[in-house]
């Protein structure tokens, strides 16, 4: 069975006349509104590629007041071979944290308020 999902634009308060007319549609399993870029979503599923081009070029496509489509087709999980994804190794591991200086770290713990001037605590 092919599968594909057709992302739908169209004019301005259009849309749910839009989904009444996909949802009858044979091969339409399901249309939704959407938010974001595009107004409408509608799932189709087929026995053939030629059939689901039928249903998104000449029915879909020709509705009115459809602007414009986008078609994704899923990628059938059964012809990736896993072994053609290599693992994510990192190419560079970065060092291991040294700890500070201790000197630096007395000489911080010996300040104190007194070792600033005016102008300096006002920053």
């Amino acid at each position: 069975m092919d599968k594909a999902f057709v992302l739908i634009n169209c004019d301005p308060g259009k849309e749910q006349s839009i989904l009444g007319q996909l949802r009858k549609i044979n091969n339409v399993v399901d249309a939704q509104g959407t938010y974001g870029v595009y107004d409408i979503v509608a799932r189709i599923e087929s026995d053939s590629k030629s059939q689901l081009d039928n249903i998104i070029s000449d029915q879909i496509r020709k509705l009115d007041h459809v602007n414009s489509t986008l078609t994704l087709i899923p990628i059938d999980e059964q012809n990736i071979i896993p072994d053609l994804i290599p693992d994510v190794v990192p190419d560079v591991i970065p060092e291991q944290k040294k700890p500070l200086d201790e000197s630096s770290e007395d000489e911080e713990e010996d300040l104190d308020e007194n070792d600033y001037d005016d102008e300096t605590k006002l920053n």
